[in-house]
């Protein structure tokens, strides 16, 4: 089957059922500060009875898809966030025009970020920037060349800096998050030359009787990372960060500032000498 053309389907008129929904979600999009992925948003209506169950999914893609296309009630393309699919190594040197110098070496240990969903990608991304930290979106159980991908980077940093390592994991609390992280060791431990220090942060018990976390309808006993409110997600996330690594210095930013504000005029004069005529100041 193709793709859908939006266009061909004319002017949209949901249920008022369905602008229910739109608001609602739209509301959870609103109270955090970044793009979340389709996915975290399904959850959230999901863990507050707005969805009926996990089926509703299908459904949910095309309502929200045509309110996008369609700018419908405030919606637009970039409403949501796409799903993220492949690691993200930060903190090194970073060569060309958005010059960033190495931020590990001011670390006492070198410390990345796991987390089971893709949807979670935009939160620990928006949260973890200030410190520059490597990000591992697992997107369910991970393939067998992201592992060994993880492996290799683990002994890479540990040849260049030498410090110790942590793996800070983020996680459903049910059968198959628990199953998820322990499969994945499994492979990147037997694979990797070098010790490293996993601590699975959460989601744990305790975190759920703290924060009032709901279960996962219909599966009880459950509870899902989506599940968590905002404010306790950014605390767990932060306290785990402030305990291990240090934010970027401002020594450092003014240092990168500076470098590319020399760099701008050699940069702007390269491309237009390349395309032949003045299209950058």
């Amino acid at each position: 089957m193709g793709r859908t053309n939006w266009k061909d389907l004319g002017k949209w008129n949901p249920t008022s059922e369905t602008i229910k929904l739109l608001d609602a979600a739209m509301q959870f999009i609103k109270s955090v500060p970044y793009h979340p992925s389709s996915r975290w948003v399904f959850y959230r209506l999901l863990q507050h009875g707005l969805i009926p169950d996990k089926s509703y999914i299908t459904k949910f893609d095309y309502i929200t898809s045509r309110a996008r296309h369609q700018f419908y009630g405030g919606w637009r393309p970039d409403t949501l966030a796409d799903s993220i699919r492949q690691p993200f190594w930060k903190g090194e040197l970073l060569a060309g025009y958005n010059v960033q110098f190495d931020s590990i070496e001011d670390q006492d240990c070198y410390v990345q970020l796991w987390y089971e969903a893709r949807a979670m990608h935009e939160q620990f991304s928006h949260y973890s920037e200030p410190y520059r930290i490597s990000l591992v979106p697992f997107g369910g159980e991970i393939s067998i060349s992201m592992k060994w991908q993880m492996a290799k980077k683990l002994e890479e940093v540990n040849d260049k800096y030498g410090l110790p390592i942590i793996i800070l994991y983020f996680g459903d609390l049910d059968p198959k998050g628990l199953e998820i992280l322990q499969a994945a060791l499994r492979d990147v431990k037997a694979w990797c030359k070098v010790p490293f220090n996993v601590e699975r942060v959460g989601l744990t018990l305790e975190q759920v009787q703290q924060f009032h976390i709901p279960e996962q309808p219909n599966k009880p006993g459950n509870y899902q990372w989506e599940a968590v409110e905002e404010k306790d997600a950014a605390k767990l996330i932060m306290d785990s960060l402030n305990q291990y690594v240090k934010p970027v210095s401002v020594e450092l930013l003014e240092k990168e500032n500076t470098v590319k504000t020399q760099l701008h005029p050699f940069f702007v004069d390269t491309l237009n000498k390349a395309l032949g005529e003045v299209v950058f100041q």
